[in-house]
């Protein structure tokens, strides 16, 4: 996602913990939020070797340095592969839930002004730029640096550069280039060669580049833009420090919109509302009218509800980072305008992202509407919570699962007096029934001591001997 300066947007920086949090607020309100602690970037360049060879996927598995191995596949590498050859990648997709980084062997170098990409062999200037005069100047003078092979994209930024920082730049993308082949060279382990930008780091930059208002909380943060927007020569007027005895986030009621973004049910401005079900497979989505302008028409409420929440579907899928696919189950329509209205508001929604990063499928048969989004790291649920692998049970059924585990003990020899320790929740459960604690008293031949421990979770327990009988 491309953030430029609007007068309508803003980023806030949270940088007083071991992780910067950079949250864009467009219209006054939260529309993405990137995390950033560390770790491997995109793009970052590593010599690696070829660890298996995977015909059948087209790829071959790469050991890296630090990470778990990455998948290359044949068509993004140039020339044959075999297992155990050395070979300079790039990240070009980031590891998620459980997949690993997917590695690239076409090299792009990234600057501030410009993109180094070895044996692309061609120049590129930004279509923006219409002086011809001026097109003509940068031409010859990225011409007079190209060495060998080598291809140059211009970046905008850097049209109003002088002679001499586009050389410097070139230079020092040159010289990380010659380092990754030195490394090449005199291959012996996996390492990385070049660490690139993080995409949070893109962003900030990205923004301040275009003129955007930023506020930092965080001095280092803070000291660390005006260096750059001074070394690059640009005016820090836009740049701000966040003062006060409120952390920022707090002060801007940003965590506050954080809270939302994670909670399944969305209200709709005007009435209804969404549920948003992420999982493995797909990203379920339920549109719900909810009194929502009753007694209308209802094909007219079902239109209206539905154009409402479709920008804030959109809206959320951004928020949330939600990638793969998106099935929406919105309020049945009978009109083929109705449906084409809401295909309309999701594609004006996403903008540009339907130039690839999203594929629209429409609606099925069924009424549903779907569509798939090109995955970008982590969703914002994945970068806060740990994965659950086993969902809480509910109190009868962990209630009912101990007294049947218990039941089966006292089948192979402990009876008598006993010590029952289980979560505190099922310790309530057992002490409200009654029913429960004589299925117990008979299968022991005793009424056992119930206990409840904290540390026990769901249908787990403990059962000891009461040596006091």
């Amino acid at each position: 996602m491309a953030v430029g300066g609007t007068h309508n947007s803003r980023l806030l920086i949270d940088a007083v913990a071991l992780e910067r949090r950079v949250a864009l607020i467009e219209n006054d309100r939260l529309t993405r939020l990137w995390i950033d602690r560390g770790g491997p970037a995109r793009f970052d360049i590593h010599l690696g070797r070829v660890s298996k060879m995977m015909p059948e996927m087209a790829a071959a598995m790469v050991a890296l340095d630090g990470l778990p191995d990455g998948l290359l596949p044949f068509d993004r590498y140039n020339g044959p592969l075999h297992e155990g050859q050395w070979v300079l990648v790039q990240i070009s997709r980031l590891g998620f839930d459980d997949k690993g980084v997917k590695l690239t062997g076409r090299i792009a170098i990234e600057g501030v002004g410009m993109i180094l990409r070895p044996g692309a062999n061609h120049i590129e200037l930004p279509r923006k730029l219409k002086d011809g005069d001026r097109r003509t100047e940068l031409h010859e003078l990225l011409s007079s640096l190209q060495a060998g092979q080598d291809g140059i994209m211009l970046r905008s930024v850097a049209l109003d550069w002088t002679r001499d920082a586009i050389t410097a730049e070139y230079k020092l993308l040159k010289s990380q280039l010659q380092k990754a082949e030195k490394a090449l060279s005199e291959a012996s382990k996996p390492q990385l060669v070049s660490k690139a930008q993080s995409e949070t780091d893109q962003v900030i930059e990205r923004h301040l580049m275009a003129g955007g208002q930023c506020v930092v909380d965080g001095t280092n943060e803070f000291v660390w833009l005006r260096g750059l927007l001074t070394m690059l020569g640009k005016s820090d007027d836009n740049l701000a420090r966040h003062v006060g005895s409120r952390l920022l986030f707090h002060d801007q009621d940003i965590e506050d919109e954080i809270a939302a973004a994670l909670a399944p049910r969305v209200e709709l401005q005007g009435g209804g509302w969404v549920a948003i079900d992420p999982a493995t497979a797909l990203c379920a989505i339920d549109v719900n009218a909810a009194g929502a302008d009753a007694g209308r028409d209802s094909e007219t409420r079902a239109v209206e509800v539905n154009l409402r929440a479709a920008a804030e579907i959109v809206h959320q899928i951004r928020l949330r980072n939600i990638g793969g696919l998106v099935v929406i189950d919105p309020l049945r329509m009978k009109s083929r305008a109705g449906r084409d209205k809401f295909d309309a508001a999701i594609r004006d929604a996403f903008g540009s992202e339907l130039d690839g990063a999203v594929q629209i499928g429409g609606f099925t048969r069924l009424g549903l509407y779907e569509f798939s989004r090109q995955r970008a790291g982590e969703s914002l649920r994945a970068t806060l919570f740990a994965k659950q692998e086993r969902a809480p049970l509910l109190r009868d059924a962990a209630l009912n699962a101990v007294v049947r585990a218990v039941v089966a003990e006292s089948r192979n020899g402990v009876t008598g007096m006993v010590n029952l320790s289980v979560n505190p929740g099922v310790a309530k459960a057992l002490a409200d029934q009654a029913d429960a604690i004589q299925i117990l008293t008979n299968a022991f031949g005793g009424t056992p001591k119930i206990v409840a421990d904290p540390t026990l979770e769901d249908d787990a327990y403990r059962l000891e001997k009461n040596h006091h009988e």
